[in-house]
């Protein structure tokens, strides 16, 4: 069964190998990763998976990396793009009842910024 995540946020991921030089990653808020059914246990370093990016680039990823990704709300599984809207939704509409300026405005930024990237798929 295939994953697939959305980028909410860009960073830039260091592929992991045995390397003198650094092989970084740049990902852009946008990008799709899709988790394909290929995986790699790598001794003394734990499991890889192949993701393929926005159905042109493929790659291994550290399985714990990915994780730690969607915990930080780098990434999110598309599926749960619309509870994020509802969420800020919720969000904005509670600090407009009691009047929090600085809640409303982050709330709202956010909920921009979500809803261009829910757009950006639909396209």
């Amino acid at each position: 069964m295939n994953s697939n995540f959305i980028t909410l946020k860009s960073f830039e991921y260091e592929l992991n190998c045995n390397c003198p030089e650094r092989h970084p990653i740049y990902f852009s808020a946008g990008d799709i990763l899709t988790i394909e059914e290929e995986r790699r246990y790598v001794d003394g370093m734990g499991w890889y998976v192949l993701i393929t990016i926005n159905d042109e680039y493929n790659m291994f990823m550290f399985l714990e990396d990915i994780e730690h990704l969607r915990m930080k709300g780098t990434i999110c599984a598309i599926s749960d793009l619309d509870l994020r809207i509802n969420y800020l939704r919720f969000k904005v509409n509670e600090a407009l009842d009691t009047r929090d300026k600085e809640a409303f405005l982050i709330f709202s930024s956010e909920l921009g910024k979500v809803m261009n990237l829910r757009e950006g798929l639909v396209s």
